[in-house]
């Protein structure tokens, strides 16, 4: 197999290209990022990748974060063509989420867009699944590296079965059979026995999918025989149940007829005197009518005079109690006068005390002659005359006669008078200190005080706080204070009674106050309102019960006037009623008599209905009964339950054989496997014998040998015979290099030997030293003979030393 041609209108950042391949070795050459991984990428989707994407599944959103236009492109799309064998085939797909398209086209010219077609043919075109082209043929340089890694059997093991399947084909056959096959025919026939069932329980594998929700595609033969066997099972108990029932209806539908017989019979007798009956019923009913309205008539034409009576005896009553209820109305209103005339009374005798009061406050307020502005002036004096004595006693003066000649000596203290002091009295001043003989005067004054001023004003201040005692009748200033509240509680005083009488008078004057009082001198005594206002409540309800029966009799005189016009031809009317009724009485003799068994012709009608409907109940109930015989009738089987029973029993028989085929067939394979394993010990060989040819080359020499265990555990041994371990990163970068993709040819050689087939190098001899370099150019022509190798590089040198097609991107 190999590529021809690619081209894409848009994949990723690239578009509008188109390429040619050729066999044997071509380099895309390009700078980084020019592209050339996305063309790897793009042949590869191509190739695998399924043009719908599925946005719930992680290849379609990595599909579309990757390779779908940023920021917002919502389709890529790319084509292809390939050889395979000696046919021309071309891919195109248009990859979306919505708007996807793609075909397959055949060598004839056909294309085929049908999925499942696709897959068919892919499974004819490519001889191994999509995950071993992922992992050997489009391995990527940054993958190279990790090539043991993801050939690892738990991370990949449809690659290692690929590989083993290929190896044992390749060393191994079996009488004409390979050993591949003869295990796929075990495990096919095993498959076919034993799908969707449990063996080793014996049960099916889902118990929620049994014979009540059976698989309908998808399951083994032992499973199919279980379910036919106890579905036969559910048939024959069904069959069972419904013969059962068969039977049972059968009766029922025979009772049934008899019962419907019966009724129709009874029904006919009847049906015969029906007409008449009705006839009498109809009669009967217009006498029970008429009877009824002469009866109501017969009362109303009694009635009728007497609500006249009665009607008139009301009126005259209701008019009486009017005439109460005014007289009371008036005795209410003189009654509402004398209590206006006993208030306006106790006002004028309130507003006359309180004048009174008033008076005599006014009289006690002259003889106070106390004002607050006078207190207030007594309080300044005081306090004056108390600082001057202050000043004065803070310059105290302290003397003592010891001697004097003069007959008499007199002293004046501060602002006291003299007073004659004898020899060896001491005596005190405060601030100011004069003594007098005949002979001498001598006048002493505290330096630190002004004691004339002091003195003047103290006098003077004096003076007039004994003026204003004085005048004000007080001794002193607490008794002014005293007074002064005094004065001031009669004038509230006088305030309250001046508000009262406002109050009372209430914006009239007292002159119009007593006039009103003049002008209801003369009333007539009344009772009390309330004992007024309770017998008018009394009179005007039993005035309303009047009034209510006066409407009730007047309506009901306008009714009969409404109905019969006037008393007179009431009772013409009611004569002509009672003559049809005679009428209708004489016909009812003509018709048939009523059966003696029934009271009434609406029992007889009643009765002939409910026979009827009775009828046609079991007359329903009779064809259901038969719809359902009938229904019965086609469900039962065409084989008897007998012939059903013996059919069972085969299945079951045939299920124990399936059953115990299966066994043999496991016990076959385990021996089969065990064989297998014991052939299997050289099935790598050829595989080890190719890596350490191509390992040898690519170390010029230094490696010369490798080997691979069966669990694909890989070891090298050097020129040397010292064997490393399989852990090729503790290896050298070139080492490495060259081991994985002396690996990885050698892998890629074993498995498309058969085939033919391409593979994608991407620049995997970055770290290779010359010579080396050289060996692997070598190496990769060799291969080239027999594969198409596609080479990805951005050194224009290394795609020179190839010699090859070179793809610039």
């Amino acid at each position: 197999m190999k590529i021809n041609n690619f081209s894409t209108e848009i994949f990723a950042g690239i578009n509008n290209r188109n390429y040619q391949f050729k066999d044997g070795l071509n380099i895309l050459l390009g700078d980084n990022e020019a592209g050339k991984s996305t063309v790897i990428n793009a042949i590869y989707a191509s190739l695998f990748v399924n043009p719908q994407l599925k946005l719930n599944t992680t290849e379609g959103r990595e599909f579309k974060e990757k390779f779908l236009p940023y920021p917002d492109g919502d389709f890529a799309e790319a084509e292809i063509e390939f050889q395979a064998g000696n046919n021309n085939y071309k891919f195109y797909k248009k990859w979306s989420n919505s708007n996807y398209r793609g075909f397959l086209e055949l060598p004839d010219g056909r294309r085929i867009e049908k999925v499942s077609k696709i897959k068919e043919y892919k499974n004819d075109i490519f001889p191994y699944v999509k995950s071993t082209y992922n992992n050997i043929v489009f391995s990527s340089q940054q993958d190279i590296k990790s090539t043991l890694k993801r050939i690892n059997a738990e991370e990949n093991p449809e690659l290692i079965d690929t590989i083993n399947s290929f190896l044992r084909r390749a060393v191994m056959e079996l009488d004409g059979i390979s050993i591949d096959k003869f295990r796929s025919k075990i495990e096919n026939e095993l498959e076919e026995l034993t799908k969707k069932w449990n063996l080793k329980a014996d049960a099916v594998q889902n118990s929620s999918r049994g014979v009540n929700n059976p698989y309908k595609v998808g399951t083994g033969k032992i499973y199919d025989s279980y379910i036919a066997r106890e579905q036969l099972r559910s048939r024959i108990k069904q069959s069972q149940i419904n013969e059962r029932k068969y039977e049972e209806l059968g009766l029922e539908i025979k009772e049934l007829k008899d019962k419907e017989g019966r009724i129709i019979a009874e029904i006919k007798e009847l049906s015969e005197i029906e007409s008449e009956i009705n006839q009498r019923a109809a009669v009967e009913l217009e006498i029970d009518n008429l009877s009824e309205k002469v009866n109501k008539m017969t009362q109303i034409a009694k009635k009728w005079p007497d609500l006249k009576s009665e009607l008139s005896k009301l009126k005259l009553n209701q008019e009486a109690e009017s005439k109460k209820i005014e007289k009371l109305k008036e005795e209410i209103k003189r009654a509402e006068k004398l209590k206006e005339k006993q208030k306006i009374s106790e006002q004028l005798e309130l507003i006359n005390t309180s004048q009174k009061k008033l008076a005599e406050l006014e009289n006690l307020k002259t003889e106070f002659t106390v004002s607050p502005s006078q207190v207030k002036n007594m309080e300044r004096y005081k306090n004056k005359i108390a600082a001057a004595e202050a000043s004065l006693k803070a310059a105290k003066l302290r003397a003592q006669l010891n001697y004097s000649a003069a007959e008499s000596i007199k002293v004046s203290t501060g602002v006291e008078g003299e007073k004659i002091i004898s020899e060896g009295e001491i005596f005190e001043a405060d601030g100011y200190l004069r003594i007098k003989t005949k002979e001498i005067d001598i006048e002493i004054e505290s330096a630190e005080i002004d004691f004339k001023s002091l003195k003047t004003e103290f006098k003077e201040n004096q003076q007039k706080l004994e003026k204003l005692k004085t005048k004000m009748k007080v001794d002193n200033l607490s008794q002014a204070r005293e007074k002064l509240q005094q004065l001031t509680e009669i004038k509230g005083k006088i305030e309250v009674e001046n508000d009262k009488i406002s109050e009372l008078l209430a914006g009239k004057s007292i002159e119009k106050l007593k006039a009103e009082l003049s002008k209801l001198a003369e009333l007539q005594p009344a009772r009390e309102a309330d004992q007024i206002r309770e017998e008018i409540d009394r009179l005007t309800s039993r005035r309303a019960d009047l009034k209510t029966e006066i409407k009730i009799r007047e309506n009901k005189i306008k009714e009969f006037k409404e109905d019969y016009g006037s008393l007179t031809l009431l009772k013409s009317e009611l004569k002509q009623k009672e003559n049809k009724i005679d009428i209708l009485k004489q016909k009812l003799k003509d018709l048939a008599s009523l059966p003696q068994k029934y009271k009434s012709t609406a029992e007889f009608i009643s009765n002939l209905k409910a026979r009827r409907e009775k009828r046609e109940m079991i007359n329903q109930k009779l064809r259901e009964k038969m719809n359902k015989h009938k229904e019965l009738e086609n469900v039962l089987p065409d084989t008897s339950t007998r012939e059903m029973e013996a059919e069972f029993k085969e299945l079951k028989q045939k299920l124990e054989k399936q059953k115990n085929k299966a066994q043999n067939l496991l016990k076959i394979k385990r021996v089969f496997e065990n064989k297998l394993e014991e052939m299997d010990q050289n099935s790598f060989q050829p595989l080890v014998n190719t890596f350490s040819r191509n390992l040898e080359i690519l170390t010029a020499g230094k490696y010369e040998a490798g080997f691979i265990d069966s669990d694909f555990s890989i070891k090298i041994k050097s020129s040397q015979s010292r064997e490393l371990p399989g852990k090729f990163e503790l290896l050298s970068y070139g080492t490495y290099d060259a081991a994985a993709l002396a690996l990885r040819l050698a892998i890629f050689d074993n498995l498309f030997s058969e085939y033919g087939g391409f593979i994608i190098l991407d620049d995997c001899l970055v770290n290779f030293d010359p010579e080396r370099r050289k060996k692997a150019v070598k190496l990769i022509k060799e291969y080239q003979e027999k594969y198409q190798i596609i080479y990805t590089t951005c050194d224009p040198e290394r795609a020179d030393e190839f010699e090859a097609n070179i793809i610039n991107i």
